[in-house]
């Protein structure tokens, strides 16, 4: 009797020891972790939301104006904007100046002082680094609820196509062809310009600013074809699973199986694909903008900061030494350049991360 009592505590003891079995997610995580590169962009990424986000109306309240605020002091005479780090007087309206004078007349004594940290952003005078803040926010708006609707539209073309197969693949197939050769951006630009008035002031009851919605619209229904083939190819490599068919021997309808068993298994590459869905939606954004069918100034976006210092495929600026400040090209080209480049780095990370085939 204690011979077997001492056996039973052992082998209690032994499976105590054995590793349990991890989880999707766990797995991806624990591969993720090991991937210094996209860890370290996700880690910017996060600053970069947090900075567009709540950053901005908190940075604003910091330094006591908003995006829009001109400060006539911070250009001079000849319309050319200040630089980084200037420090301004912190009022709208400039004194009364003599038209031949080399210099603005200062401000009444007691007049207030700002600071615009990538100087002002044209002959307004406006804050460049917070409108660069605002602006980021707006286009990352516009590229991921253009992302979110275009994965959407995916997931429901797709599953239907792999789950259903016969004629109803072989006709959204077809269709899916067909909207991946028409050329994306010629046809962004022409809907833009036809329904762009109809749509640039659908904000949601203020929820959004004008034209993020239209770009939303527009982008997300003609970038839906790579998320419907990669769920179509996952559903048609699980449909003749084993536990698919033990749920339509019980009766399961279909729509069940697809949202109970399938869909689950499309969140992993779907959500990797996502991240690098948002990086090609941010340069569409910035594409169409200065193509002149995007986001409208005064609203800022990355692409309106850009096309504000150069104008736009049809109403180019030229350029003008005496008025040109380089800072209003490289500030906002640098913001989409580390935002692009963090997605792209965390989502080919992530890919990594979920694919079962990985052996890191």
């Amino acid at each position: 009797m204690p011979v077997a009592s001492h056996t039973g505590v052992a082998a209690y003891a032994e499976t105590l020891d054995e590793p349990r079995p991890r989880g999707q997610w766990a797995l991806a995580w624990r591969r993720l972790r090991r991937d210094r590169l996209a860890l370290g962009s996700g880690t910017l990424l996060a600053a970069v939301v947090f900075a567009v986000g709540p950053g901005a109306p908190l940075y604003a309240k910091l330094i006591g104006h908003g995006p829009n605020d001109p400060f006539p002091y911070a250009v001079n005479v000849g319309l050319k904007p200040a630089g980084p780090f200037t420090v301004t007087w912190d009022t709208p309206v400039a004194a009364e100046t003599d038209e031949y004078a080399t210099k603005l007349n200062p401000p009444p004594k007691g007049t207030p002082k700002t600071l615009l940290l990538l100087g002002a952003d044209s002959s307004l005078g406006r804050d460049e680094f917070l409108r660069i803040l605002y602006g980021g926010r707006v286009t990352l708006e516009v590229a991921g609820g253009a992302a979110l609707l275009a994965i959407a539209i995916g997931m429901l073309l797709g599953s239907l196509a792999g789950y259903f197969g016969g004629l109803v693949d072989a006709v959204i197939s077809r269709f899916t062809d067909l909207v991946m050769a028409f050329p994306l951006l010629l046809f962004v630009v022409m809907l833009g310009s036809v329904f762009g008035d109809k749509l640039t002031f659908w904000t949601l009851h203020g929820l959004l600013n004008a034209g993020v919605l239209k770009l939303i619209l527009i982008i997300g229904a003609f970038t839906w074809f790579y998320p419907a083939r990669i769920v179509r190819t996952q559903i048609v490599s699980l449909r003749g699973r084993e536990f698919v068919e033990a749920a339509q021997m019980i009766g399961a309808r279909d729509s069940r199986i697809l949202r109970t068993h399938l869909l689950p298994h499309l969140a992993p590459p779907l959500v990797a694909y996502g991240t690098l869905l948002v990086a090609t939606n941010i340069m569409i954004e910035v594409g169409v903008t200065f193509l002149g069918a995007g986001i409208k100034l005064p609203t800022a976006s990355w692409g309106s900061l850009l096309a504000q210092s150069w104008g736009s495929i049809t109403n180019p600026l030229p350029y003008n030494p005496t008025t040109f400040q380089p800072w209003l090209t490289i500030s906002p080209s640098l913001a989409i350049f580390i935002t692009v480049f963090a997605l792209n780095q965390f989502g080919e990370g992530l890919r990594e991360a979920t694919d079962p085939r990985s052996v890191r």
